[in-house]
């Protein structure tokens, strides 16, 4: 391996990719030979490879013959695969060595394996399967184009399982297979699944047709990655990865005997990847190890106790902090940095994530998880890798304490395992231990108890003072820090760029102007650029190695837009509102917000947190015909996670929980609130902010009705993204402010809400399940109710010409109706009393019976029904008309 102060080893990074791609694409077949590909040059050698494999030769599963073949359509848009350098493999320039050892038969002869490079392929595949030797005899056995036992289909017409609908916790309910996720390509609304009848498709043509469209579409964006990113494989590859997820997440991996068809082309094959890496980086760094002792360990399974990986796991710790530190001098780009710190903790969780894969030479395949600050990397267990981690460790610790002084940090956690660790049976036992591994880690944060701490007290001047936008920062000359000036330029970026540039020198990017982090992170220049002209201008840079990454991170056009643009993507950006056109013609609204008037609006800026407040007003007339600008100018913060999350993953699918089901369920938990969650806030919620969504969490500011209804959308909708399972739900609090309220106090007020919700009792058991909003816990489920109430107390406040005071009062009797006292009976009489009294005085004689039993029915009724609950229409109500 290179010396880890330097770029990684050329030679060692760009085989690991090789071997990393050889296992990625090892199952193309299947997709290929689903979509009923067809000439004579293709049957005839479908027909050779299973008469060869007859005879003890090649392929014993059609689709391998598949892959053989079709991964020509790939090598044309790929590094070169044959000609150039390809080691480990067998190249053409390799005269002395068997070309049936090349790359394309490593990923071909996974069924078959013979040599040690096919063996560790067929090795990591079993791996990331969990299959016990039995299992995998007889699923190698299988014949997929029979009917599957599960779902009574063929490897053609069967459809993604979902997971979601097979979590259990206390439910003893049978399992139950309803639920299919959608042939398509990767977009916001084809991540829901749907239901199976209507959908699944019972003939072989209709089911081989979507797969030809989608195959059709998978060779032609193949096609868009830039061509002069072929000379990097690390970026190549990193581009590839989100391709091949972005075709291939809805596929089903496994529909032979009776496997379930619940784990997805993408996520089986990426963890076969990440596993047969480690395997090859582990092997050659043995001693004394021949090859062919080593295939008959493989074969055998002698060594499947041995420890040959690392499990490493990143946690960015105090994130809260860190995003929501406000002692401030100014509140003076307040949503700018507040979009700018929450884009830096996904940022800085991928750079590190990087600088831990660069260190150990390792693509991008081998991180298998990257969401709300956490990240899973599989590498090799050799004395050089722990010994890299180790000074990685000590680097990012030390990179946290000067710049950050110890307000956030990102901890490693790593975790040696063996073959044996995951199989289905055993696979639980590990991912408890990960998650105690990683708790463990929290509480040692920079290694402060340490003998030996180096950084534990920093002698730190403040000659300039401290930074005017964060207090715990010194100052430089401009009287801000760097950290927070990159805060803003982030901020600003992230509302109109698209790509990141993660380079090891900065100077052609600032030359072509492209946007530049003032700070250099883990050893790492970060530029901001927009389109692809501005993108496309560092063909130089990749081609020398000086790129290592390119990241889309634009949001969607819409629900439908698919994802895939060219480029590696990450999930890291938010969505923020911007003027429109129509914001221009509202004259009035903004009056007076953050020093505005309508005519400085600018279409396409974004909008501030003071102009956000305002979008929940509306005009209305007075009553001498003159129109004003009516409701309340405040925001709703809205905090919310899923509830029981470590349970979900722990022992939410049982005991045959596997590794690339961990990661299907982590990449699909997150893809809800990193992927779907700004998309719809975009197309459907343009005025709401989404602060931070990602992982299993979120932090969202909006208008302050608005945003109520986004968080009761989010429950159904999430409800259906879970395949209606009554076990997975999140919880959420709401709550209502002035715009100008401290950053600080929105967080702390809205996570007292969340955990509010998050005590909500049922049934004498902690249900979650809930939202609180003005100190009131309502179940989701009774949510609806409550938006049909606020509808009703809107229509008799409009027939009736209600008052503001007599809707006060209302809210005053609700408060009585809740005390736990003698006196609380009283609201009866008072309601009674103040409804007649104002129907007497205020409306015609021949209204004041209907009125006084409607008043009595919408009123009465829920103010002794609901109790404080009726506070949140009432509420809504007072506060749309002050």
């Amino acid at each position: 391996m290179g010396n880890i102060d330097n770029i990684p080893t050329p030679d060692m990074l760009d085989a690991s990719c090789r071997v990393a791609f050889a296992a990625l694409a090892h199952d193309l077949g299947k997709f290929a030979e689903r979509a009923a590909l067809r000439n004579d040059r293709l049957d005839a050698h479908v027909t050779l490879y299973c008469k060869w494999h007859e005879r003890g030769g090649y392929h014993s599963h059609r689709h391998a013959a598949f892959t053989g073949l079709f991964m020509d359509e790939v090598e044309k848009s790929a590094p070169d695969l044959i000609r150039a350098e390809t080691f480990p493999f067998a190249g053409r320039r390799d005269a002395d060595r068997d070309i049936t050892d090349s790359i394309i038969n490593a990923a071909a002869m996974h069924h078959r394996p013979q040599t040690l490079l096919q063996w560790m392929i067929a090795t990591a595949d079993r791996l990331a399967s969990g299959f016990e030797r039995e299992e995998f005899d007889e699923y190698n056995d299988g014949d997929d184009t029979k009917p599957n036992e599960t779902t009574g289909r063929n490897h053609y017409q069967a459809r993604q399982l979902a997971l979601f609908e097979q979590v259990r916790l206390e439910a003893q309910a049978p399992l139950r297979f309803d639920w299919r996720y959608l042939l398509k390509p990767l977009a916001p609304e084809n991540l829901f699944p749907v239901k199976r009848d209507g959908y699944e498709p019972a003939e072989n043509e209709p089911a081989q047709q979507e797969y030809k469209e989608l195959w059709d579409g998978f060779l032609a964006a193949l096609r868009n990655i830039p061509a002069s990113h072929r000379k990097s494989w690390p970026l190549w590859l990193d581009h590839f990865d989100t391709l091949w997820q972005s075709y291939t997440q809805a596929i089903p991996s496994a529909t032979a005997f009776g496997v379930r068809p619940e784990v997805s082309l993408y996520d089986h094959s990426k963890a076969t990847a990440a596993f047969a890496t480690a395997l090859w980086r582990w092997h050659i760094a043995q001693d004394g190890l021949s090859g062919e002792d080593a295939v008959r360990r493989h074969e055998t399974r002698a060594d499947w106790g041995d420890e040959k990986f690392l499990l490493v796991q990143g946690d960015f710790f105090g994130i809260q902090d860190f995003i929501f530190s406000d002692d401030a001098e100014t509140n003076k780009n307040a949503a700018k940095l507040l979009r700018g710190r929450s884009f830096m903790v996904s940022l800085f969780t991928e750079l590190a994530a990087l600088r831990v894969l660069e260190a150990l030479e390792l693509p991008s395949t081998s991180q298998i998880v990257n969401a709300a600050g956490k990240f899973l990397i599989v590498a090799p267990n050799t004395d050089d890798a722990r010994e890299r981690l180790q000074a990685v460790r000590g680097e990012l610790n030390g990179w946290f304490l000067r710049h950050a002084f110890g307000q956030a940090g990102l901890g490693l956690a790593v975790k040696a395992a063996s073959c044996n660790d995951f199989l289905a049976e055993k696979f639980a036992g590990l991912m408890t231990a990960l998650f105690e591994d990683l708790e463990r880690e929290k509480l040692t944060r920079f290694d402060l108890a340490a003998t030996e701490a180096p950084h534990a007290v920093f002698n730190v001047a403040y000659p300039h003072g401290v930074c005017k936008y964060n207090n715990h920062l010194p100052a430089d000359e401009s009287g801000s820090a760097a950290l927070s000036r990159d805060q803003i330029k982030i901020g600003e970026s992230v509302a109109s760029k698209d790509r990141l540039l993660v380079v090891r020198d900065d100077a052609e990017l600032r030359a072509n102007s492209v946007t530049v982090l003032e700070t250099t992170v883990f050893g790492y220049r970060i530029g901001f650029t927009h389109d692809e002209d501005e993108t496309g201008r560092f063909g130089e840079l990749a081609a020398s190695g000086r790129l290592p990454r390119c990241w889309d991170f634009s949001l969607p056009e819409n629900l439908s837009d698919t994802l895939w643009h060219g480029y590696a993507r990450r999930y890291i950006n938010a969505y923020v509102p911007h003027f429109t056109r129509q914001d221009q013609q509202v004259g009035g609204k903004y009056q007076g917000i953050d020093g505005d008037d309508d005519e400085n609006i600018q279409v396409g800026a974004p909008k501030t947190f003071g102009h956000i407040a305002c979008e929940d007003r509306r005009l209305e007339k007075t009553a001498d015909g003159v129109e004003k600008w009516v409701g309340q100018v405040a925001l709703s913060t809205l905090k919310g996670d899923v509830d029981n999350l470590g349970q979900i993953f722990q022992k939410g699918l049982g005991r045959k929980s596997t590794f690339a089901k961990m990661a299907a369920l982590s990449r699909q938990m997150n893809a809800f609130f990193a992927v779907w969650l700004p998309a719809f806030c975009k197309e459907k919620y343009p005025d709401v902010y989404t602060v931070f969504a990602g992982g299993d969490d979120f932090f969202m500011v909006g208008p302050w009705h608005r945003t109520q209804q986004l968080a009761a959308d989010m429950a159904e909708r999430f409800k259906a993204y879970v395949t209606e399972n009554p076990e997975i739900h999140f919880s959420a609090g709401l709550v209502m402010t002035k715009p100008k309220h401290p950053v600080h106090a929105l967080a702390e007020r809205a996570e007292e809400a969340l955990d509010a919700a998050k005590g909500y009792e049922s049934g004498g058991r902690k249900a979650k399940n809930s939202v609180c909003l003005y100190n009131e816990v309502v179940p989701w489920k009774d949510w609806q109710q409550l938006a049909a109430l606020e509808k009703e107390a809107r229509r008799c406040a409009t027939v009736y010409n209600l008052s503001t005071g007599y809707i006060y009062g209302l809210l005053q009797l609700v408060a009585l109706a809740g005390r736990d006292t003698p006196e609380s009976v009283m609201w009866h009489s008072r309601f009674a009393y103040r409804t007649r009294r104002y129907v007497v005085d205020k409306l015609d004689k021949d209204k004041r019976d209907a009125a006084q039993i409607e008043l009595t029915k919408v009123f009465g009724e829920n103010i002794g029904k609901l109790k404080g609950r009726f506070r949140i229409p009432l509420f809504n109500y007072f506060y749309s008309k002050r």
